[in-house]
């Protein structure tokens, strides 16, 4: 069973030192594969068919073997019906979180936090949820600091960091946690 991951809930077991662990969604990875494995399915019996077709009219081997549209199937069917699986494994395996602490946000793998991905609070001007581009979906993202965006992407970079999804909470549920952390912790001094 989850545990209690309103924003209210979270602020008060950080204010208690705490960190709140958000895990990956396992249902968004087999429902990732399971639509990667009908595609695959769909691609490969699309093949099959074409491939069927031509030879049933005598045509030749080379009309099939010539067409780049042919080659697009083969690459989406190993895509689909290959590498989607493994990719799938890997990520069953990694087991990623998304770790909030007083101090900041990480990623973890296997319940260890990934020193590189901590990201404090201080660090974060806001967190927002909105288009990433137009008329495209809302996404939840952190809007960095001037000094962390000059530090950690360059000069030239947009200071927007898009969180990443497949976590047990969706980014719209995931938002409200997010800005409530942010709002009670990135005007704290930090302790050393």
């Amino acid at each position: 069973m989850l545990e209690d991951l309103s924003p209210a809930a979270v602020v008060r077991r950080l204010d208690r030192g705490q960190q709140v662990t958000i895990p990956s969604s396992t249902r968004h990875i087999i429902f990732t594969l399971a639509v990667a494995l009908i595609v695959g399915l769909g691609l490969l019996a699309a093949f099959v068919w074409i491939v069927t077709a031509t030879i049933s009219d005598g045509r030749s081997w080379w009309l099939i073997i010539v067409n780049l549209r042919m080659w697009a199937f083969v690459i989406g069917i190993i895509g689909c019906l290959i590498v989607a699986p493994i990719g799938v494994v890997m990520r069953l395996r990694r087991r990623e979180s998304l770790v909030l602490s007083p101090t900041g946000v990480a990623l973890a793998r296997n319940g260890r936090i990934l020193p590189t991905t901590l990201l404090p609070w201080h660090d974060i001007d806001a967190v927002v949820f909105e288009r990433a581009v137009s008329r495209g979906p809302k996404v939840l993202a952190y809007i960095l600091t001037e000094e962390a965006t000059r530090r950690l992407r360059g000069r030239s970079l947009n200071p927007r960091q898009i969180v990443r999804n497949g976590f047990a909470l969706s980014h719209r549920r995931l938002y409200p946690v997010l800005k409530a952390a942010h709002d009670r912790f990135s005007a704290r001094p930090q302790r050393r």
